[in-house]
């Protein structure tokens, strides 16, 4: 089981949302006197698909350097 499917269960199991921190909610227009606000949740895909790609760029680095590493060894 990929860490990306533990992590999207875990969030739909407990009925967790994501939310845009930088722009958490939007005003809706309204007529009358009090506004009615909307949370700007994020889609879950959109995290899931930040983690694979984050731990791709990270396997790639570790085995380069680790390619690196070995190519040194044998010639020290």
């Amino acid at each position: 089981m990929k860490i990306t499917e533990v992590i999207g269960s875990i969030i739909k199991n407990r009925g967790w949302s994501l939310y845009d921190k930088q722009d958490p909610i939007t005003k809706l227009p309204m007529s009358g006197e009090a506004p009615l606000f909307k949370v700007n949740e994020v889609e879950l895909n959109y995290l899931l698909e930040a983690i694979e790609k984050a731990m791709e760029e990270d396997q790639w680095k570790n085995s380069n350097s680790n390619g690196n590493q070995e190519k040194t060894s044998m010639n020290g």
